[in-house]
């Protein structure tokens, strides 16, 4: 048996500081024979969170079915719509209750579909649908799950009319009292991804170790080379394409230097949009090399209040967001959500652009966008804004505005994600009693 044989599926290169996940390569599958087909590349999930809601004049295509027309928010798609899917009439109704805390509430329901717990130390809410899936194929990767965002911030305290601060500023429950914390520094996720990093080191170790390490590739060098004389042509290319793109995004971490400040090393990027540009490279890079096959981001913090002086508005996302149908403040509002689309779309353009089995990384994913309410000004639970992206390996068909009947509950599109992804399940959430017709 070669060596590229003996490595199986869950191949990676190993050095003395650091182990790198290999892309998927025909020479790591199962011998033909035992496979009776082409080897089936995995199936990713990826959970993309958006703040504030989106203005649903704005987000709603005018027609339904395949070919729709892109409304103005989700224009930045472009050639991407044969790749998304827009999900119209959906209701988060756990998350709807009586008096304030709306934010928090649909934050908590993003992927949980189940309601909060108001209180700022009893939590209580559910797993959610990222984790059930990595709960369900736990020891496949490297990590069974990863945390990401861009807001950074803690569980205790009280961030929304008596909701604890971990509804508001987490999306991932391993279960219904453990918020996952996120990842808000790219240095740091690469770390974990790429290096073994530890958690409870300081952000000046981390900076020491990776400038005595200078690359994690120079830590995984002779097992590439003992790797490559295994491999046929074109897996010889690909392995190549794919390790210059793990040293291409050192690089770029690298060159965006964290600031610092009072407190020491704080690793806060001044540039948001090159933070979102390089955790977007991270995302892509890690479902690549099959580090994990869970991932969520949060592209803000539930009722985030930045603001967005490179789009020139100096007013606050969330501040717009309540505009009372003011015209100028609606169309400052329609910038930041294009822009959080446009994010949104280099995601995708980003799996779409890798080559993987018969398809593209994109094809053997799902990518889900939503957000806590509909809209700011009612705080509205119903007709969520929803994306789904990618088609799980053929599972789902893409590219279509499927319209819900109203009231429909958001927790079926849950489980209809759960099941394409292949996993055992007829009931999310609090009101997931099965999956979405249609989908």
């Amino acid at each position: 048996m070669s060596a590229a044989r003996r490595r199986g599926r869950r191949a990676f290169l190993g050095g003395a500081a650091a182990t790198v996940g290999l892309p998927f390569l025909e020479a790591l599958a199962p011998t033909r024979r035992a496979r009776g087909s082409a080897p089936a590349p995995p199936v990713r999930l990826l959970c993309y969170y958006v703040p504030n809601g989106m203005l649903e004049g704005a987000w709603r295509p005018s027609d339904v079915g395949e070919g729709y027309t892109l409304s103005p928010t989700l224009a930045p798609l472009g050639d991407l719509r044969g790749d998304v899917s827009v999900i119209t009439g959906l209701r988060n109704g756990p998350a709807d209750i009586a008096g304030a805390g709306h934010h928090a509430t649909g934050t908590a329901g993003f992927l949980t579909a189940c309601a909060a717990r108001r209180s700022e130390t009893d939590l209580d809410l559910g797993v959610s649908v990222d984790q059930r899936y990595a709960q369900a194929i736990a020891g496949a990767t490297a990590l069974d799950s990863l945390q990401l965002g861009i807001d950074g911030g803690g569980h205790v305290g009280n961030c929304d009319n008596g909701f604890a601060c971990a509804y508001s500023r987490h999306i991932s429950w391993a279960d219904a009292a453990s918020p996952l914390p996120k990842i808000t520094d790219p240095a740091f996720a690469f770390d974990r991804l790429f290096g073994g990093d530890d958690p409870e080191a300081s952000w000046r170790e981390r900076a020491q170790r990776r400038a005595l390490r200078r690359s994690v590739l120079d830590q995984v060098v002779g097992d590439a080379r003992r790797l490559d004389r295994e491999l046929g042509v074109d897996d010889r290319r690909r392995l190549e394409d794919y390790l210059e793109s793990v040293r291409a995004l050192e690089r770029r971490i690298d060159a965006a230097a964290p600031s610092c400040t009072t407190a020491g090393f704080d690793p806060t990027y001044a540039d948001l949009e090159g933070h979102v540009e390089v955790m977007t490279a991270l995302m892509v890079m890690a479902v690549r090399c099959d580090a994990t096959r869970a991932i969520s981001f949060m592209l803000g913090n539930s009722a985030s209040t930045r603001t967005y002086g490179f789009l020139g508005i100096p007013e606050s996302h969330h501040d717009l967001s309540h505009n009372a149908g003011d015209p100028a403040l609606l169309g400052r509002l329609l910038q930041i959500e294009r822009w959080e689309i446009e994010r949104f779309a280099a995601l995708l353009a980003g799996l779409k652009a890798i080559p993987e089995g018969d398809g593209t990384l994109l094809d053997h994913s799902l990518v889900l966008l939503s957000s806590e309410i509909s809209e700011s000004n009612t705080h509205s639970h119903d007709d969520l804004p929803v994306l789904l992206a990618g088609g799980a390996g053929g599972a789902i068909a893409p590219g279509r505005h499927l319209v819900c009947g109203s009231g429909t509950p958001y927790a079926r599109l849950l489980v209809s994600v759960l099941q394409a992804l292949g996993v055992d399940c007829e009931r999310f959430g609090d009101d997931g009693d099965g999956p979405l017709d249609g989908l």
